[in-house]
């Protein structure tokens, strides 16, 4: 396995870049997010979040900030969303470096130069095709997609950005991989580059001082610091903690079962799992009298709301500047930190938690993080190292180091782990055989998936092609009288052709449907007792004409959201599961807006109810599924005015309705204030049916009772 050296100083790194891609594909100057979200990962990195660049960033991703800055797997769970943390303090030898001043510093060991803080200076993001469009009862979903598309890129999505380094005067090019091939959809490729280029500031501040020629020798820790996860811990201590309080980290190797052309001795994984920290506050006394909220059981359940294991893997690093074979030795330490006790308070010897100063403790015995308690921003750091590096600018010489990650992460099946919680919960397994399981279970899918990645590696590295699955077709869903209809469609007929082979293999369409919230294990299924609904097949078909499905199996007032996918029939897989068809990543074309079957407005009067009437909130599963504040007016006119008013005649809210028979009130006053519990009154007026003529007034008394 080898990789070409690189020797670049910044405007060749730049130009370098440039020249290389199509004229289209140009990288955005401004820094802008890049979204990793063709499979089953959902991933933003964005630098105006982070204290430093995107290589290093080190501030703190909670749950509660919202999709624009997570970390989410399965991204069609609610409670998936990860803290994620990048780290990626550089390590000097003894001997430092020389200043713009002429002055050698050893070391490095202020505590406020630990974190090697980086300034992003472009960002670039390829695919193959375009996101799909995603359209709900007329209203387009998703933003326009800006970036490029390349039907030539070794993956279904390439994105790469620049950082610089100031105080090592180094540049850190980063290139991720992401697939939407099934057999990789937990993974992502992190590759980066290291340029010893002497500079001190971005381009764009127009500073051109650079460090003096020198040679430095240097260690690359790298750590993606994993919560698994924040919404889990939310459940169970009732708020989100300062930085996983509930995380612990650990190590593994393992030999790969895939890669047989000159594979690595072992694969050295660091991860992350929720577990139970003796004397951290607000832990709950289960009903079962346990207090093990190791993996997050639900209070009342026991319901398993953190399975995930995440992790990653050194998958190449090289023997030196010279030689750019694969060094199966690397890395060079698997060192355990914490953000409070090393990060922030690192003194003198804050070099070695990084890098390790004998044999053991370069890797520490599994488990090194057990007992160690209550600790803020648990880290493994993947050491590679040490490397000489020769900033030389007569000579034209600006060495660089070529370092390859995964980062990935596995899981307890979801149904396994909600049976494994609920077992325990009700006492029928110990605390220990909870906790086994679900760790034993997770490793055990991080492996398989860091093993497949090093396969994806290897086959990029070698110039071989991944296997590619079919791209999402566009979506179009439309609410529709006691139905819902989704129609689909490629653009171009080119779609149906492999991506790598050119050949037409497509084999089938695929339709998925989740009713009620629109997160399996939703906030409003959980409230409307639909807790465990998850996304269902509904429809397939292997005819390529065939694009559109009528659901007549919806019930009125319920919300429907729906995803397509497609297949092909394997012909084309010469992968890890050869002759298996793939398939395209229905994540793509989910619906984030819920579509609901109507029935049309009437031409009579007269007819018009409230359901439920009473309405209750402790009825439960009673109201509707997804939306349990939902009241549903039925048999309406054509076209009418409605207003609430209390039974005093206070008016709460009016708005006007056309179309369909059916509309909806969430029991909110115009101020956004839901209503207390009460005799309230709906009135129709100014109705008419479908022909235009004139329909008596209505008025209907309900009763809420909140």
């Amino acid at each position: 396995m080898t990789l070409k050296k690189e020797f670049r100083v910044i405007s060749v790194l730049v130009s370098m870049i440039l020249m290389n891609l199509p004229a289209f594909a140009q990288p955005d100057m401004t820094g802008k997010p890049i979204v990793l979200d063709v499979n089953s990962i959902h991933w933003t990195l964005n630098k105006t979040k982070g204290d430093g660049g995107m290589v290093n960033e080190y501030s703190w991703n909670f749950a509660t900030y919202g999709p624009d800055f997570e970390f989410y797997w399965p991204s069609d769970e609610y409670l998936s969303n990860m803290l994620y943390q990048i780290f990626s303090p550089i390590m000097l030898s003894d001997q430092g470096l020389i200043d713009t001043a002429g002055i050698r510093h050893s070391k490095f060991v202020e505590p406020s130069q630990p974190i090697s803080s980086a300034a992003t200076d472009w960002t670039l993001e390829r695919r193959r095709y375009r996101p799909p469009n995603v359209i709900v009862d007329g209203v387009k979903l998703n933003p326009q997609y800006n970036w490029q598309v390349d039907r030539t890129l070794p993956a279904d999505e390439v994105a790469e950005f620049n950082d610089l380094i100031p105080l090592y005067g180094m540049r850190a090019h980063v290139t991720l991989y992401a697939f939407s091939n099934p057999e990789l959809s937990n993974i992502v490729i992190w590759k980066v580059t290291l340029a010893f280029t002497g500079e001190v500031a971005l381009p764009k501040t127009h500073i051109t001082t650079r460090l003096p020629d020198q040679t430095i020798s240097m260690w690359w820790p790298f750590s993606i610091s994993f919560g698994p996860t924040m919404g889990g811990y939310d459940q169970v201590y009732g708020g989100y903690p300062v930085e996983s309080e509930n995380v612990l980290d650990d190590w593994m190797k393992m030999k790969s079962n895939l890669v047989t052309d000159d594979p690595r001795d072992s694969l050295y994984i660091a991860y992350y799992y929720a577990s139970y920290l003796s004397g951290l506050a607000g832990a709950p006394t289960y009903p079962n009298g346990s207090q093990d909220a190791s993996f997050n059981p639900d209070r009342t359940t026991g319901h398993i709301y953190s399975p995930q294991v995440p992790g990653y893997s050194l998958l190449y690093a090289p023997v030196s500047v010279q030689n750019s074979g694969d060094n199966v030795a690397q890395p060079y330490s698997m060192m355990h930190a914490s953000i409070a006790l090393n990060l922030w308070q690192s003194g003198q010897n804050f070099r070695n938690v990084y890098v390790g100063t004998e044999s053991a403790d370069k890797f520490p015995p599994d488990p090194v993080t057990a007992g160690l308690g209550l600790e803020k921003g648990p880290m493994r750091f993947v050491t590679a190292g040490p490397y000489d590096l020769t900033k030389n600018a007569a000579a034209g010489r600006y060495d660089s180091v070529t370092f390859v990650y995964v980062i990935a992460s596995g899981a307890t099946p979801y149904e396994v782990a909600d049976s494994i919680g609920k077992a325990w919960f009700k006492g029928q397994i110990t605390d220990a055989q909870k906790d086994s399981f679900l760790l034993t279970t997770g490793k055990d899918s991080l492996m398989n998936s860091i093993d497949r990645a090093y396969w994806a590696w290897d086959q990029i590295s070698h110039g071989r092609p991944i296997p590619a699955a079919p791209p999402p077709p566009d979506i179009n869903v439309e609410s529709g009288p006691d139905r819902i209809t989704v129609h689909w469609s490629y653009p171009d007929p080119t779609y149906f052709n492999n991506a790598v082979t050119g050949v037409d293999d497509w084999a089938a369409w695929k339709v998925y449907r989740k009713k009620g919230g629109y997160y399996v294990d939703d906030p409003y299924d959980i409230q409307t007792n639909n807790l465990g609904a998850t996304w269902q097949l509904v429809y397939e078909t292997h005819n390529r004409s065939d694009t559109a499905f009528v659901d007549s199996t919806v019930t009125r007032g319920v919300d429907y959201y729906y995803a397509v996918s497609a297949v092909n029939n394997g012909t084309q897989n010469h992968g890890l599961d050869p002759g298996v068809g793939l398939e395209s990543s229905w994540y793509a074309t989910r619906t984030s807006v819920a579509a609901a079957s109507y029935k049309a407005g009437l031409s009579v009067s007269g007819q018009v109810r409230v359901v439920p009437n009473p309405y209750s909130v402790a009825a439960g599963a009673l109201n509707f599924s997804g939306t349990p504040n939902k009241l549903l007016f039925v048999n309406l006119p054509y076209k009418c005015t409605l207003a609430v008013y209390t039974e005093t005649g206070d008016l709460i809210t009016r708005w006007q309705h056309i179309g369909t028979a059916d509309d909806t009130w969430d029991q909110k006053t115009t101020s956004n204030q839901y209503v207390t519990s009460g005799i309230y009154i709906l009135a129709v007026t100014d109705a008419q049916g479908v022909s235009g003529q004139n329909l008596s007034d209505q008025f209907v008394k309900f009763v809420i009772v909140r």
